[in-house]
């Protein structure tokens, strides 16, 4: 969809260039995030692919043809573009902002409305309660959402992001970071998406490109470069930490296994009776509605030894009762809420039913496992 072939930008006056000699593919339906130090020229390159900068030699092809053969503006009004500062008209209402496109092309007036009413709707907003109010009466993370919305007024099948998400703190980053990747999950846009942030790099790229000095120094999945960095700036860049940012890159139900040993609470005093059968490491207790409350180690149960009483389990149990999660968990939580519970092992739920379970070792043995591929 995106083919940059040796694009060089020189500014004048300066020696070096700002982009120099890049070569860069992006397929349809792909997030591609560029990131790197600031002036590496990943922000010139984004401008590039909508002429707001032109190049100095080379080409860029969107779906096969030639930007150079289009008209600007033409060109820029089947792109959405989205920036950090939003650039919301304050003087037009939230309607009236992602509305701005459409009119361009010619919509009419109904069809206009229903398409901020979708997606107003899509965007988390209530589109009677937003849509005649002005950006200023908005937060800043609601602002964000109406600046996507306007970006994908007219349904442009390329985004550009410039930082979109850098303006709003880390709660609200967070919130629309997952609320974004929900949407590309719906509507399968191809994105260059521009962050410093690589820990943003990792969950929001299908393919990340490294910047330093005008070049791409490695372009790969997350997987790929967090595993094989290509060189010492591109392992200082991603950090020491790279096999724990690698547990991102997986959520818990990709190793979750069945629950071999499961009572229930009104028969706990089968429990340790019920471990020995199935020569099991844990065993999940759940409600008669089958909601999990807990468990119990074959380990604590042989450190009580005869000492064990009914009252004696329930406490064990009771004290894992918020070691569970949802299947969609990053590996990284799930290892923090081990972590946080000092225990090894994890229920999986769906909904507030047990689907399976997850230990410290599992974790281990996959990182280990990965890191040798």
């Amino acid at each position: 969809m995106i083919n940059l072939v040796e694009v060089t930008k020189y500014y004048p006056g300066q020696e070096q260039p700002a982009v120099d000699n890049l070569s860069l593919t992006i397929e349809k339906g792909e997030t591609c995030v560029f990131v790197g130090p600031s002036g590496c020229g990943k922000s010139t390159t984004l401008r590039m692919i909508n002429r707001m900068i032109e190049i100095s030699s080379g080409k860029i092809y969107l779906d096969g043809k030639d930007i150079l053969q289009s008209d600007p503006d033409q060109l820029r009004m089947g792109i959405g573009y989205v920036i950090q500062q939003i650039g919301l008209l304050p003087h037009r209402t939230i309607e009236e902002n992602i509305a701005i496109v459409p009119r361009l092309h010619g919509w009419s007036k109904e069809r206009i409305k229903h398409r901020v009413t979708e997606l107003l709707e899509l965007m988390g907003l209530d589109p009677e309660v937003e849509r005649n109010k002005y950006p200023l009466q908005l937060s800043g993370g609601q602002m964000q959402r109406v600046g996507v919305a306007r970006a994908m007024a007219a349904d442009p099948p390329i985004m550009l992001m410039d930082e979109p998400f850098g303006a709003v703190d880390p709660i609200a980053r967070n919130y629309l970071q997952d609320e974004f990747l929900r949407l590309q999950r719906e509507i399968k846009k191809t994105i260059c998406f521009v962050t410093h942030d690589i820990n943003e790099a990792i969950k929001m790229g299908d393919k990340i490109a490294i910047y330093n000095k005008g070049a791409i120094v490695q372009h790969g999945t997350p997987q790929e470069i967090l595993t094989n960095p290509a060189n010492d700036f591109v392992k200082d860049f991603i950090g020491s930490d790279r096999m724990v940012k690698k547990l991102n890159l997986t959520c818990v139900e990709e190793l979750v296994r069945p629950v071999s040993c499961l009572v229930n609470e009104g028969e706990l005093s089968n429990a340790v009776d019920k471990l020995k059968e199935t020569g099991a490491d844990v065993c999940f207790v759940v409600d008669s509605s089958g909601k999990p409350v807990g468990y119990l180690t074959k380990e604590e149960v042989i450190s009580l030894s005869d000492k064990i009483t009914l009252e004696g389990l329930v406490q064990l149990v009771s004290s894992k009762g918020n070691a569970f999660t949802p299947g969609s968990t990053p590996l990284q939580n799930a290892l923090s809420l081990m972590l946080e519970y000092d225990t090894e092992y994890l229920g999986i739920v769906q909904g507030d039913q047990l689907i399976g379970a997850i230990s410290f070792k599992d974790i281990r043995k996959h990182m280990c496992r990965k890191e040798g591929e």
